[in-house]
């Protein structure tokens, strides 16, 4: 996909926390996080992880992980009750393992394939 493809209306927000996954000096893998009311659950401080992706050579190696557990932990820090995502079909079962969970059923992105709303949630707001 070009470059363009992962450039998001809320990139330049001051509340947005874009995170990368290091092995050394080579980032691995990024991740974004920003305040977005959650499908379904509008009534809760939610936040949104968009745009998360790791190298091919680094997947099954925990950067997806640490970014995704950095990224609740600075969400609930900021006073979020759930984070949820628009997850590929095919990572299901990762959001699983971190504790979110599907709702809704199967949908369709036109340029990126069949998803499903994941959501976790965080706790209490602070």
């Amino acid at each position: 996909m070009p470059p363009e493809s992962v450039i998001f209306d809320h990139d330049d927000d001051p509340d947005v926390r874009h995170l990368g996954a290091f092995d050394g000096a080579r980032l691995v893998g990024v991740a974004t996080f920003f305040p977005e009311p959650c499908p379904g659950r509008p009534e809760l401080p939610a936040w949104r992880l968009r745009g998360m992706a790791t190298l091919g050579d680094m997947q099954g190696r925990g950067a997806g992980r640490a970014l995704a557990v950095e990224g609740a932990r600075v969400a609930a820090a900021a006073g979020a009750a759930v984070i949820w995502c628009n997850a590929r079909v095919s990572a299901r079962g990762f959001y699983e393992k971190l504790g979110y969970a599907a709702v809704g059923g199967e949908f369709e992105l036109p340029a990126s394939g069949k998803h499903y709303v994941m959501i976790k949630d965080l706790g209490e707001p602070s």
